[in-house]
């Protein structure tokens, strides 16, 4: 039995005449006419009434049409699977500026390694990418870990730590040093990104100021972005605390990213997924990361 002969006889039951189906399947009458009744010999069962004024589907043709229909969508379903490979699509959130610390060679490895799984990337700020794991824009996420966020739907895998660098104007007094303390930062005025990220990584800092006896920073002033946050910094104020992959990221000429080199200050770069999301491949690629780092 062909395929093509299902497909044909499908038609035909739609359109009723010979002619029309013909025509709409870019084959000759006769040949169809052949096909149709190929098919009925061999499943052993008239399909069709015709006679000089029209063509009616028997009761065995009706009942043969209902479970055919499935049939070829199954097909079609399979050859389409076959063609694609049984490819599986993971998006990956990962903050701005990230990618290359984060992902970059660990990706190309997992790529190589499973070719059945197709990455796609959610580039946003934290907040941002937890939204997306919560909606199942995103499947699983790179990002740092800050530990006054508590999200009952998701679950944080450390997989390595991250510093701080402070960034700040150019002509800043800090920004000729190569590396600050706390000390130096401390009961500084600072720009916070706004947003639960934003606000927790700035509290963290001010608590580990505050463990070691020193002022908390201040906060002067809110922004949207780095990038916005950038242009508010003046040379003699405001700065800004931020992972240290951001010392790569060429946000903007007027500013520097300086090193934070305390023992405690670094944040948890975790693997973070949706208890929800039954993506399969969240947990390939959360065991080949961890493997690689």
């Amino acid at each position: 039995m062909r395929i093509s002969y299902l497909k044909e006889f499908i038609i035909l039951s739609k359109c009723l005449n010979y002619s029309l189906a013909a025509k709409h399947l870019n084959i000759t009458q006769p040949g169809l006419s052949r096909h149709i009744a190929a098919l009925e010999d061999e499943i052993g069962v008239k399909l069709f009434s015709r006679d000089t004024h029209k063509v009616t589907l028997t009761r065995s043709g009706v009942q043969f049409l209902d479970g055919i229909k499935k049939i070829i969508r199954d097909y079609e379903n399979l050859c389409e699977s076959v063609l694609k490979g049984d490819i599986a699509k993971l998006t990956i959130g990962i903050p701005y500026y990230g990618i290359n610390r984060y992902l970059s060679h660990i990706v190309s490895e997992f790529e190589v390694a499973n070719r059945q799984i197709q990455i796609e990337y959610f580039p946003a700020y934290p907040d941002e990418i937890i939204m997306g794991l919560l909606s199942m824009q995103a499947d699983v996420a790179v990002f740092p870990r800050v530990d006054t966020l508590d999200f009952p739907h998701l679950t944080f895998q450390d997989a390595f730590k991250e510093p701080f660098v402070v960034m700040m104007n150019k002509k800043h007094v800090l920004s000729s040093k190569a590396r600050l303390t706390l000390t130096d930062i401390a009961a500084r005025e600072f720009i916070v990104l706004k947003g639960d990220f934003g606000m927790a990584l700035f509290k963290n800092l001010c608590d580990v100021c505050s463990q070691q006896g020193l002022h908390a920073p201040q906060k002067i002033d809110e922004a949207d972005s780095i990038e916005a946050a950038a242009l508010k910094m003046k040379p003699d104020t405001g700065m800004m605390v931020l992972p240290h992959h951001l010392t790569d990221s060429n946000i903007s000429g007027n500013v520097k990213c300086v090193d934070l080199f305390e023992t405690d200050c670094y944040l948890n770069v975790s693997l973070v997924r949706s208890t929800d999301n039954p993506n399969p491949a969240i947990d390939q690629f959360i065991r080949f990361y961890m493997k690689q780092v």
